[in-house]
């Protein structure tokens, strides 16, 4: 499996001998490149100044920068899509920003969102924030069609769009109004789109936003700011990774080079599909976790992913070994500033185990990747090269390491009320692919329900295909509750859904 790691001494042995030479041999190399990286930085950020008067800066955080490189067909947009029983006017979204977002300073008095006045840049081949002289938050909002009555797939067409870069003549984000949204045999509602390049921040950092700023109801399944563990155990956190980060840094760049999905040929120009579940009851997740040796939600929920591409496609698209890989993010965040700090970790599981065996093995698999040197490792990564130039990001990002990537939003154990005015009834996000993977999920957590998001390249999965296996994943967890004999079902059911 990918990550046995700290299992036979034998294995063990290997990888401490592993980490040693790496650390006698590459890391003089590694710490002379840093020096003069550090040293070439330091003579742009003088000609920045002189220049430009400070209004261009180079990004000083590395996991900032590293979303500045341009990769074709790959997307650094996220978008957060949010379900509202009311349409809320532009003017008080703008208003409420400018009066609550942008007024708002930390202990030394200074602007704590003022890098979203900025618009990314590159210069000198570096990540650069460059001042918008022209700022209006009115400039970030805006509204589709008010007469239109849009449709889930109208929705999702619009949501690939919004994957795509954004031009470099305002701040990369936007919010996005949808005044008239209604799928199926739901009652009209109205929706609220996010969108902003990864590089201004990360998803925790937008929860902090909305929950501090926009929002009234709104409480944390887990709190970015006061989530920790206890001393002793980040001293054995970090010290597993400063021992054995060296081995898993080796690998990771050996899988670089090998390959989790067996894409298809001869499919056109890559194309993007987007897609999303209905609301599924949490509690009734949650109880299926107990029966299911305690495994983790998102696990449970890779699994099903699994089972269901299994159903779905012939046996020879199916990967035997797959690689997981979870985003993460490391807790807790030091400000509420907007800032970068996800980071993930991978591991392995056996499609061709039986599904409760299967996942038995996943959840195991996963407590040695959260507890080993990815975290803390991959974090280390993106901050150390994304201070280098853009170039060297492509080491980052080239190949793709695992099969599919998912990423856990847990939102708020309430509903909440967006700007005091509309409620909201569904949140869902969708994560940008900047690596060579080719599937990601997302799973959002709001009140007592639970949604799934997806994106795929049409090289991994056509768009009939992705909407169909997702679409497939409720029934998979129904079909475990029944063989476990457990009551209710997964599907979640109110007014709007």
């Amino acid at each position: 499996m990918y990550t046995s790691l700290f299992i036979d001494p034998l294995g063990l042995l290997a990888q401490l001998v592993i980490s040693l030479a790496a650390y006698i041999f590459l890391a003089p190399i590694l710490l002379l490149l840093f020096l003069v990286n550090e040293v070439i930085r330091l003579v742009i950020t003088l000609y920045l100044e002189n220049k430009y008067n400070g209004k261009i800066k180079l990004v000083s955080d590395g996991a900032s920068a590293t979303w500045a490189l341009k990769r074709k067909d790959r997307s650094r947009m996220v978008v957060v899509v949010m379900k509202m029983d009311r349409t809320v006017p532009l003017e008080k979204i703008s208003k409420s920003i400018e009066e609550s977002v942008f007024q708002a300073r930390n202990e030394k008095g200074e602007l704590t969102y003022s890098v979203l006045k900025n618009i990314l840049v590159s210069k000198f081949g570096y990540a650069c924030w460059k001042q918008d002289e022209n700022f209006k938050v009115k400039n970030q909002i805006r509204s589709l069609s008010p007469r239109k009555v849009y449709t889930k797939k109208e929705i999702l067409q619009e949501i690939a769009l919004l994957s795509r870069d954004m031009d470099e003549d305002k701040p990369q984000w936007e919010i996005i109004s949808v005044p008239k949204f209604k799928d199926t045999m739901e009652s009209e509602t109205s929706l609220i789109l996010f969108r902003f390049q990864h590089a201004f921040m990360d998803g925790f950092s937008l929860l902090m936003i909305i929950k501090n700023y926009l929002s009234s109801g709104f409480d944390y399944y887990v709190h970015p700011q006061e989530f920790s563990i206890p001393f002793w155990k980040k001293v054995l956190f970090y010290t597993n990774a400063i021992i054995f980060g060296p081995y898993l840094f080796l690998k990771i760049n050996v899988r670089k080079f090998l390959s989790f999905w067996p894409e298809l040929r001869e499919v056109g120009p890559l194309q993007k599909s987007y897609t999303w579940t209905k609301s599924m009851d949490l509690g009734a997740i949650r109880k299926l976790r107990k029966s299911l040796h305690s495994a983790t939600i998102p696990t449970i929920l890779e699994n099903a992913f699994i089972t269901a591409a299994k159903e779905v496609l012939p046996p020879e698209r199916v990967p035997d070994e797959w690689v997981v890989g979870e985003l993460a993010a490391l807790l807790p965040y030091p400000t509420t500033a907007p800032q970068n700090r996800f980071t993930i970790f991978m591991y392995g599981v056996n499609s061709l185990q039986p599904d409760f065996e299967r996942i038995k093995t996943a959840k195991e698999e996963s407590w040695k990747a959260i507890t080993g040197p990815w975290i803390p490792l991959l974090l280390g990564m993106f901050k150390g090269f994304g201070r280098f130039p853009m170039l060297m990001h492509h080491l980052l990002y080239m190949g793709g390491c695992c099969s599919m990537i998912l990423s856990n939003v847990p939102l708020s154990k309430t509903k909440f009320k967006f700007l005091d005015f509309a409620e909201v009834l569904e949140a869902i996000g969708f994560t940008p692919l900047p690596n060579d993977v080719g599937i990601s999920l997302c799973s959002t957590a709001y009140e007592n329900t639970l949604k799934i998001s997806a994106n795929a390249d049409s090289t991994w999965l056509k768009g009939d295909e992705l909407e169909e296996i997702i679409e497939r994943i409720p029934k998979v967890l129904n079909g475990w509750a029944q063989r476990l004999e457990l009551d209710g079902s997964i599907n979640y059911v109110h007014n709007n859904n």
